[in-house]
């Protein structure tokens, strides 16, 4: 039987030779070093595939696969990389049959070769299993230059084609150049979300040999969660494209954090002690990330401490009992607001006990009734002495108060609110942070 014909293109001697030497084993193999040469051989030869570089002198590689395309169709190859986003994206729109990101291991090129070749041939293509992916902001890898996980462009629904791999350097000057081309995300595999947000699960990972009352609890709980949202949480006049991708990362941070039984059963916990209280926190998280990223917070890190934070912050009424906790604030006497305002203290007690929740987390929920003019409990701070994330939280807070769905009916609508606050707590609340909650209003 033949051996298939393969033309690799390649400017770099050393890695040229290096790529033909594991090929010759299993193909038949020209090389060219550059794009200029690889036309004149396309020309007098026939090839099954051409794997070739991207940047290259004389002729680039996309100009190699447009000429191809035109001239002399054959399965193409590009070899990419995080320094070539754009390259990539045209490299699609011209037709290129498949990418494979530089550094590769011989085995990743060789399955990425075989599996067009089977294609071309005649033969099924090959079931893959479908990646579940999660949106990066761009400016994550300005700060984190080393990355801990595999990213990914995705092309259109159903293409993506991996970038980067674990462990590499990203160049600095190339995110800010795409920056300014105008991409503003990227993807990785949803199973590496934890990673991103720094979510240590060391102490408290599931044992895998365990019965399936976990996972099961675990679906219920999501999908309970999920129902909340959209049954009570959702807040007329909000935009719905910010809601929705809100929701997405929220769920994504409920899927880590659910990871572990502890953080499980703590929100049940929540959940069963009062349904408002848990609609409630689900509604901070949610719209305290539309919030922050209106005010151009990217880094999900930064936002998932956040969203905890909302998920959290009334984590302490779970020892107060619900008579108080539903009764009108005015009608509270002394020693019943004593134990409702402990709330904050118990609450950042219990985070400090569970495995995952970083002090900027507990710090936060136990701020989260302190205001901007120094009138808030415990400690009545001044907004200078706070964390500076606790102005969200705070708002957040009460713009949920006053738009949340209960048994006593529908709250206003967000609108209506952000007035409400603007008139009753003008000198309580951040004016950038109500301006960004009406910002998440449809106009």
């Amino acid at each position: 039987m033949d051996k298939k014909k393969i033309l690799v293109v390649e400017d770099d001697q050393f890695f040229r030779e290096a790529i033909c030497d594991v090929l010759k084993k299993k193909y038949d193999i020209q090389e060219a070093p550059n794009g200029k040469v690889a036309i004149e051989l396309l020309t007098l030869r026939e090839f099954d595939l051409v794997l070739s570089d991207i940047q290259m002198p004389m002729l680039t590689g996309l100009e190699l696969l447009e000429w191809s395309k035109k001239n002399k169709p054959v399965p193409f190859i590009i070899m990419t990389g995080f320094s070539m986003v754009l390259e990539t994206k045209t490299a699609f729109e011209l037709g290129a049959t498949g990418f494979i990101a530089k550094p590769f291991k011989n085995a990743e090129l060789i399955a990425v070769i075989d599996g067009i070749l089977d294609i071309q041939s005649g033969a099924p293509a090959p079931v893959k299993e479908k990646l579940e992916f999660c949106k990066v902001s761009i400016d994550e890898f300005v700060a984190r230059p080393r990355i801990d996980y595999d990213v990914y462009i995705k092309l259109s629904e159903n293409k993506s084609v991996k970038l980067a791999n674990k462990g590499e350097e990203i160049p600095t000057d190339r995110v800010k150049y795409y920056k300014e081309k105008g991409i503003k995300h990227l993807h990785i595999l949803k199973e590496d979300f934890a990673k991103l947000v720094d979510f240590n699960m060391n102490v408290t990972k599931i044992i895998k040999d365990r019965s399936d009352v976990s996972t099961e609890k675990k679906i219920n709980f999501i999908k309970y969660t999920g129902e909340v949202l959209l049954e009570k949480v959702f807040v007329v006049g909000v935009d719905k494209h910010s809601f929705d991708d809100a929701q997405t990362f929220l769920n994504l941070s409920i899927d880590v954090i659910s990871e572990s039984d502890e953080h499980v059963n703590l929100l049940t916990l929540l959940n069963t002690h009062s349904d408002h209280v848990y609609a409630h926190s689900l509604g901070v998280a949610l719209y305290s990330v539309m919030v922050a990223k209106k005010m151009f917070f990217e880094s999900n890190s930064v936002l998932f401490k956040l969203m905890t934070a909302g998920l959290y912050h009334d984590i302490g009424k779970k020892e107060i009992d619900r008579t108080i906790l539903e009764k009108p604030r005015h009608l509270l006497n002394k020693e019943e607001r004593r134990i409702f305002e402990s709330h904050v203290v118990r609450g950042q007690e219990i985070l400090m006990k569970i495995s995952g929740v970083s002090e900027d987390v507990a710090h936060l929920v136990f701020e989260h009734h302190e205001d901007m003019a120094g009138q808030g409990y415990p400690f009545n701070k001044k907004r200078n002495e706070l964390h500076p994330l606790s102005k969200i939280l705070q708002a957040v807070n009460i713009f949920m108060e006053l738009t949340l769905t209960s048994e006593e009916g529908k709250g206003m609508n967000g609108i209506n609110a952000v007035n409400y606050m603007e008139k009753i707590y003008a000198n309580r609340v951040d004016m950038a942070v109500l301006n960004a909650i009406r910002g998440i209003l449809e106009k």
